[in-house]
């Protein structure tokens, strides 16, 4: 199999995600190295070299989720893995467009992207993969608040300027079914999700035409979403697969948190900028002179 891992990234990870990254591209090249001998080995002699090594998710001997059973490798075969990359794209849109461009003319049978402030564990693409679904996601949630979990119901009504139908509307899907591989039939409307943990049958981008992540206004995965549904390719997220998002919050500084951070830290204050402080306890101020303060 001919896996590409797609990076739809702004800027590329953080401190906050950098380490799942690492560990993601460790996990791969890993299942990788496994399958180039395991595919090699008689039957018999697979089964027995598998079952003395380690897993692949964690450092001791007990199998997980992340780990193929012996019909999962040979399905497999031997698996390729290509790194396709276009971080520091402006649009997230145009980058994933490319991606999957760059997945066609490496013939790629699968392609599996995350975005640069997702975290989720290691089991996520053998998971989504198991399922043998041409689009599937892993469940995800806004950054932003409210909270709410990216996961539509589309609605149309025909539009008579364009002799056409029209997106009417979006339904976020509030309840939706936890723990389950989920489709259009179970939220009882046209599934719309997200992108940001994604697995792609790359059969999918033959049965839809371009374009395929065209921001519109309601965002590019959104978009593909209904371009699947023009073309009769259904849609599916497994929500059992969890991810984590980080969240876009700015907090701003400020005279009043200022003193409010002076209030509750007040030892931590003494502590880096020595003893010139105020102690906003008693409004008394010592005057000696400022030590190791901090530019």
């Amino acid at each position: 199999m001919r896996l590409v891992l797609g990076m739809p990234w702004y800027t590329g990870p953080d401190d906050n995600t950098f380490p799942l990254y690492f560990d993601q591209m460790m996990y791969f090249g890993a299942l990788r190295e496994r399958s180039l001998w395991v595919n090699e080995l008689e039957e018999d002699d697979a089964v027995k070299v598998l079952d003395k090594l380690p897993s692949l998710d964690e450092n001791g001997y007990e199998k997980t989720l992340a780990d193929p059973t012996l019909e999962e490798w040979k399905n497999l075969g031997r698996l390729e893995i290509i790194l396709v990359n276009y971080s520091r794209t402006s649009l997230v849109g145009l980058a994933r467009e490319m991606i999957v461009d760059a997945a066609i003319g490496a013939e790629a049978d699968y392609l599996f992207w995350w975005d640069d402030d997702m975290r989720f564990e290691k089991d996520a693409f053998l998971r989504l993969w198991r399922h043998q679904k041409p689009v599937v996601s892993a469940l995800a949630f806004t950054a932003r608040h409210p909270i709410y979990p990216v996961i539509f119901r589309l609605s149309e009504k025909w539009d008579s300027s364009v002799h056409s139908k029209v997106v009417e509307k979006n339904e976020i899907v509030m309840d939706y079914p936890k723990d389950q591989l989920i489709g259009s039939a179970d939220i009882g409307g046209e599934l719309a999700l997200g992108a940001a943990v994604c697995l792609y049958d790359m059969n999918v981008f033959k049965e839809v035409p371009k374009p395929w992540f065209t921001s519109t206004g309601c965002g590019e995965d959104y978009f593909f979403s209904y371009r699947c549904k023009e073309c009769g390719v259904e849609r599916y997220m497994d929500t059992s697969v969890k991810t984590q998002h980080l969240e876009h919050a700015p907090r701003w500084a400020n005279e009043e948190s200022y003193w409010l951070s002076r209030e509750q830290n007040h030892d931590e204050y003494v502590k880096q900028f020595g003893e010139v402080i105020k102690d906003v306890q008693n409004g008394k101020v010592v005057t000696s002179e400022m030590r190791g303060a901090a530019i």
